[in-house]
């Protein structure tokens, strides 16, 4: 009986170490396939990587966009939807949030928006940017927020794109919390990444529902990026704290007086807009809630250009939606 437990403790570890190398040998192939594309810029000793995209426009006083990506992406992912689109008449800065993409994690934690913030801030004063449009996807859209709590001044306006902002009334789902308890650091660093490889067209799929995904996104986003071990560690964490973190934000909403706009894709199944986006107009009354019939989590790629609308009139001060004919970035 002994020599059996020893025989598959030993199978066991050598298993483990085969995926163990076999998830390095897939992360170097990945970050060989798709090197940085922007500069680094060093915060508070914390490399980041981000892009900076120059105005086409002569008008140099317009506000900067600055775009923050969700979880478990980088930031191609909002290069590719909104990036070129507005830099047409704006300034567009796309960081790879701290611990995605080509960003460092830095001493963290990183899960926090406080810190992420931070670090955030002292890349725009670096860069020389500003007064801020911040437009923030999913998780990007609670770090949005945070950073007109922690610099008002700083911000113009925020563009929340089915941003998360409250905590589930009962919690996350049983499968996120079982799988929360199963993905550790030995699942995380050998057999996460090459499942994951192995089921790309699915999960893309299930990002993008109901709506299709962009036929060459997994390329175009690079989103292998994101399941590789450190950068998918990184989400976890941010997964793990956020609902305290969402439980300490909720008072504060009511006193951001930015001018807000929130959208929301009505058919999203990732980040439900009656618990997230149509609270959060609650708490914000000075928001205008925008609805995007059919529209699924990735909205910001299906409808880019009436997002745009939307991002547009915020830097532009206007009450009314900007003419589409002069105005509006085509995509």
């Amino acid at each position: 009986m002994i020599s059996v437990m020893i025989a598959f403790v030993t199978f066991v570890v050598l298993a483990a170490v085969v995926a163990l190398a076999v998830s390095w040998g897939l992360t170097r192939i990945i970050e060989a396939r798709n090197p940085p594309r922007g500069r680094f810029v060093t915060v508070d000793g914390v490399r980041l990587h981000v892009v900076d995209l120059p105005s086409q426009d002569r008008d140099r006083d317009a506000p900067t966009a600055l775009l923050l990506h969700g979880a478990n992406l980088c930031l191609d992912d909002m290069r590719m939807a909104l990036g070129g689109v507005l830099s047409k008449r704006m300034r567009v800065i796309i960081p790879d949030r701290p611990g995605q993409g080509f960003s460092e994690p830095g001493p963290g934690p990183v899960a926090s928006a406080e810190y992420q913030v931070k670090l955030l801030r002292g890349l725009v004063r670096q860069l020389g940017a500003g007064p801020l449009v911040v437009v923030g996807h999913s998780f990007g859209g609670l770090i949005a927020l945070r950073y007109a709590l922690d610099d008002p001044d700083a911000v113009a306006g925020l563009l929340l794109i089915n941003p998360t902002t409250h905590p589930r009334p009962k919690g996350l789902p049983w499968f996120q919390r079982l799988a929360g308890l199963l993905i550790g650091p030995l699942a995380t660093f050998t057999l996460l990444l090459p499942l994951s490889l192995a089921m790309l067209p699915r999960l893309t799929q299930r990002m993008f529902r109901p709506e299709p995904a962009p036929p060459d996104y997994a390329a175009r986003s690079r989103l292998t990026l994101g399941l590789t071990p450190r950068r998918f560690s990184a989400s976890l964490r941010e997964y793990s704290e956020l609902r305290d973190q969402l439980i300490g934000l909720v008072p504060r909403y009511g006193g951001i007086a930015t001018p807000t706009v929130i959208v929301a894709g009505d058919a999203d199944p990732v980040v439900p807009p009656k618990i997230h986006a149509e609270a959060l107009a609650a708490a914000m009354p000075q928001a205008q809630l925008v609805h995007l019939a059919g529209a699924g989590h990735m909205a910001h790629h299906a409808h880019a250009t009436a997002i745009g609308y939307e991002i547009l009139r915020l830097a532009l001060r206007r009450s009314e939606p900007v003419d589409s004919e002069k105005e509006c970035p085509d995509q």
